[in-house]
């Protein structure tokens, strides 16, 4: 997604610095007019403000705090714009951390996949310091069309995991009771169209069953890893708060187990196979 990112910018006419572990990503860019840096903290040296897009909080840490990180190459008052799914008790900790080097930190997560991110159309969840997302506003309208300020800083990374864990319960359902309908001898192009027209639907009715699901493809471009670790970010806000979750707790449950019985690596779509498994049942392609 960093790669989208890159082109919309360097389209725009930005000045764009980049690092990234993949080799080919950086030549591929570099051939587009960017500029190459050899380490995260080489970029910082060079630019007031840096996006990271990385898989989790870890990774993000290692990047920032590591011993060739953000950190140690930013200027006060430079802004880091966190844009990766992670977990918001690490954002606020990283931003404590960034704040005692006069550094700023705003968490800005994004929902639309790759193709949104492709067309430059995503929808971008900011939490921080109002002052800070105002600034930050122009860079943003590059790659997101919807763009909200939800509060203070780890809230962005609060509503992205929220977001996927209503996504991923939502596809939870939509499997279970595909699955009982196709027991039941519906058809499954017909459960779906059913569905599209009743109050039902979803996106993930709408979008992920009959393009990535049904179709076999399992092309969703998130993966399945990815999935279960944002859900248990999810489930870890309601547990801080000592909320009750017993619906989102049984689809995390679920996921996880889809996960010990597939690869971490393959697309969230695959989840499918996991109801599958348990209601022993095939459902198939239309």
């Amino acid at each position: 997604m960093g790669y989208h990112f890159a082109v919309h910018f360097l389209e725009a006419g930005f000045n764009v610095g980049i690092f990234d572990k993949n080799e080919h990503v950086m030549i591929e860019l570099a051939h587009l007019g960017a500029i190459p840096h050899s380490s995260p903290r080489s970029l910082a040296e060079n630019y007031h403000y840096i996006i990271t897009m990385l898989p989790d909080d870890r990774i993000v840490k290692e990047v920032v705090q590591g011993k060739e990180g953000i950190l140690y190459g930013f200027k006060p008052g430079s802004m880091l714009i966190e844009m990766s799914s992670s977990n918001p008790s690490a954002t606020l900790e990283l931003a404590r951390v960034l704040q005692q080097q006069g550094i700023r930190l705003i968490d800005a997560p994004v929902s639309g996949g790759v193709a949104r991110a492709r067309s430059g159309t995503l929808t971008i969840m900011v939490g921080g310091e109002h002052a800070d997302y105002q600034e930050a506003l122009p860079i943003l309208q590059i790659i997101g069309e919807n763009i909200f300020h939800v509060g203070g800083i780890s809230s962005g990374h609060a509503m992205k995991a929220l977001n996927n864990l209503i996504s991923a319960t939502t596809i939870a359902i939509t499997a279970e009771c595909l699955a009982i309908a196709v027991k039941n001898g519906i058809d499954p192009k017909t459960f779906i169209e059913i569905i599209n027209t009743s109050t039902g639907r979803s996106h993930t009715s709408e979008v992920k069953f009959p393009e990535h699901i049904l179709t076999r493809k399992f092309d969703g471009n998130f993966a399945l890893g990815l999935m279960v670790k944002d859900m248990g970010n999810a489930i870890r806000l309601a547990d801080d708060w000592k909320i009750p979750a017993p619906v989102a707790s049984a689809a995390y449950q679920i996921w996880k187990q889809a996960l010990m019985n597939g690869d971490p690596n393959a697309d969230h779509t695959t989840f499918i196979k996991e109801i599958e498994r348990n209601l022993q049942t095939e459902i198939h392609v239309f």
